[in-house]
């Protein structure tokens, strides 16, 4: 579990953000940067395959060092995606989470072809002039 600190408003209390959500949270996070697809982030916790996201809590308790598998749709720049994505994925979790991610690791998977509209996997191959 990471805790995470709250406004300051009195006595504001704990709140205490289990992994397996901050988990969910980063991988539909860098699901929506445009190009980039996080295996197993669009649906529900557990439901349509494995997340491919990691969120490993740092010493101190408001921080995390975030680890992603991802896919970025050719013919995007790798590198630029990836970046955006570290930003992007920052940003929302100090949003709704309202802890500091420290570092966020790519790890790309995939470069699934952009216009493919899914059917990449069945391409044969064969050059149309």
């Amino acid at each position: 579990m990471t805790p995470a600190t709250t406004p300051a408003t009195g006595d504001p209390g704990t709140l205490t953000i289990a992994d397996g959500v901050l988990e969910k949270l980063v991988a539909v996070a860098a699901g929506e940067v445009d190009g980039v697809t996080v295996p197993g982030a669009g649906g529900l916790a557990g439901v349509g395959g494995t997340r491919r996201a990691t969120a490993r809590v740092r010493r101190t308790p408001d921080r995390l060092d975030v680890g992603l598998a991802l896919a970025i749709a050719y013919p995007a720049p790798v590198a630029a995606a990836a970046d955006a994505t570290r930003r992007h994925v920052s940003a929302r979790v100090a949003e709704l989470a309202g802890l500091t991610v420290g570092r966020v690791d790519v790890d790309v998977t995939g470069l699934p072809h952009g216009d493919a509209g899914g059917d990449a996997g069945r391409r044969t191959g064969r050059v149309v002039a």
